[in-house]
C-alpha cells in the first residue's frame, strides 16, 4: 500500500499524467469552440504534451495558455487552411456519392494524407520557430522519412476514434476526456526521438560551422 502512494511509482506516474490530459482535453476543447482558434488550440495541446513528455513545466493551464499565446498566429493559419481543406473534401465526398461513388476512396485517401501531415504540422510549430511554408514542407518530408511512425500515429488517432463512434456506449466517455488529449500524447511520444535526431544534427551542423 504504501508503494502505492509512493509519487513515484508508475500507477501515481500513470494517474498524474491521465488527469493532465483531462485537463488538456478540457482546455482544447473549449479554446476550439470559436472554431477559428482550433489551430491555435492545437498547437498549445501538442507544446504542453511535448513538455510533460519531457518533464518540462508544473502547471498545465499556465503553459496551455502560454504556449495559445506564442503560436496563436501560425497555429490559427494553418487551423484556418485545415479547416477549408475537410469543408471542400466533405463537399466533394457528398458530390462523390451522388455521381461517382468510386471517387469517394481518392477523397478519403486524401483526407487521411492530410491528416498524417497535420500530425507533424502542430508538433513542428509547437517545438521550433520556422515560417509556416518552411514547418509544413518541413511536415511533408518528415512524414516520408519515417513512415513508419507516421502510420503508428494515424492508426492509434483514427483507431480510437472509429472505435469511439462504434462502441458509444463503452468509449463515448474515453473521447469526452480524452479524445484530443490522447491521440497527441501519443503521437508526441513517437516524435520524440524524431526530434531529438533533429536536435542533435542541428548541434552538429553548429559545431562545425
Amino acid at each position: 500500500m504504501k508503494k502505492f502512494f509512493d509519487m513515484d511509482s508508475p500507477i501515481m506516474s500513470g494517474l498524474a499524467v491521465a488527469a493532465d490530459l483531462l485537463v488538456l482535453n478540457v482546455l482544447t476543447f473549449l479554446c476550439s469552440l470559436p472554431v477559428v482558434t482550433i489551430g491555435a488550440a492545437v498547437t498549445a495541446m501538442n507544446a504542453v504534451c511535448i513538455r510533460l513528455i519531457r518533464g518540462e513545466g508544473s502547471s498545465v493551464v499556465k503553459e496551455y495558455f502560454r504556449a495559445f499565446r506564442m503560436n496563436f498566429k501560425k497555429g490559427t493559419i494553418y487551423g484556418l487552411f485545415l479547416l477549408a481543406a475537410i469543408f471542400l473534401l466533405w463537399y466533394d465526398y457528398q458530390a462523390a456519392l451522388a455521381f461517382v461513388p468510386v471517387f469517394r476512396f481518392g477523397i478519403a485517401a486524401i483526407a487521411i494524407l492530410l491528416l498524417a501531415l497535420s500530425q507533424y504540422v502542430f508538433p513542428l510549430i509547437a517545438r521550433y520557430e520556422n515560417p509556416l511554408l518552411t514547418t509544413v514542407k518541413n511536415a511533408a518530408l518528415l512524414a516520408v522519412a519515417y513512415f513508419p511512425r507516421t502510420l503508428l500515429m494515424l492508426m492509434f488517432t483514427i483507431g480510437l476514434w472509429l472505435a469511439g463512434f462504434t462502441f458509444v456506449r463503452i468509449l463515448a466517455p474515453v473521447l469526452g476526456m480524452f479524445g484530443f488529449s490522447l491521440p497527441g500524447y501519443v503521437c508526441c511520444l513517437l516524435l520524440g526521438v524524431v526530434f531529438q535526431k533533429l536536435e542533435d544534427n542541428q548541434k552538429e551542423t553548429d559545431s562545425l560551422s
